[in-house]
């Protein structure tokens, strides 16, 4: 599934999306994602917001939860994480070690 689809499902969700901040890992840039829908895997919620921010598309990305500083799981669902409100940070992944 490419970007511009998720993006689409991200706009076109149903009533019981949800809405939470994001911010680049700079924290220069800030949106709110509005009406998400919470079934959406965090990974294709991730690459769909890098995306709008204009990030490389050859890079992965995934959020923190910038109030329990944790990163989510990318192949869980987006709502099973984050509640209304929450404040994410969008970053490339680092695979160390």
């Amino acid at each position: 599934m490419n970007s511009e689809v998720l993006n689409k499902q991200i706009q076109d969700s149903t009533q019981s999306g949800f809405s939470f901040e994001v911010s680049n890992i700079t924290g220069t840039r800030s949106m709110v994602a509005c009406d998400v829908d919470p079934s959406m895997s965090t990974e294709a919620v991730a690459q769909a917001l890098s995306n709008e921010f204009s990030l490389p598309q050859n890079t992965c990305w995934t959020l923190r939860n910038d109030k329990s500083a944790e990163f989510l799981d990318d192949q869980k669902e987006i709502g099973s994480q984050v509640e209304p409100g929450d404040h994410l940070t969008l970053t490339p992944k680092a695979h160390l070690g």
